[in-house]
């Protein structure tokens, strides 16, 4: 093998490697978190819990889930999440996996960001906390990954 192949098949390897990606049979998804946030552990469930560094989780809960239009506790409490302090806003869009809601709460010095993605028998959440301080660019680097959630069943 002579030397640039070798150095090709290296770089390769190591991609392959150090993929973030997650494909998971539980949670029924794909999806690459941030840089930074590997996946710690995964729980069947229910709910099917994935907990990434970071203070990022990824839940798939069984069940019909309530309209992207109902309000966040409402959402939260179908799903056995407790409210994570005070709202501070709540809206919806649409990511590449179908319409989400958003909402951010406050408690303490510690803020959480939701996402909420209701699918035809389960529903997705996409929960970060952190600190306030570290808060703003998680938080932005979170919702940049939400690109490549991708449920698969």
């Amino acid at each position: 093998m002579n030397r640039s192949a070798l150095v090709l098949w290296l770089l390769l390897s190591c991609a392959v490697a150090c993929s973030r990606k997650l494909e998971s049979n539980t949670l029924g998804l794909q999806y690459e978190p941030p840089s930074g946030m590997a996946l710690r552990t995964e729980e069947p469930g229910p709910p099917a819990v994935a907990h990434f560094e970071g203070g990022l989780e990824l839940r798939s809960v069984q069940g019909t889930p309530p309209k992207v239009e109902a309000a966040p506790e409402e959402v939260l409490g179908a799903a056995g999440i407790a409210v994570p302090g005070r709202r501070l806003n709540a809206t919806q869009g649409t990511l590449p996996a179908g319409p989400v809601a958003r909402y951010e709460f406050q408690q303490g010095t510690s803020r959480t960001l939701v996402y909420f993605l209701p699918l035809g028998d389960r529903s997705v959440f996409v929960l970060y906390t952190a600190p306030e301080r570290d808060y703003g660019p998680g938080s932005s680097r979170v919702e940049r990954s939400l690109s490549t959630l991708k449920p698969t069943r």
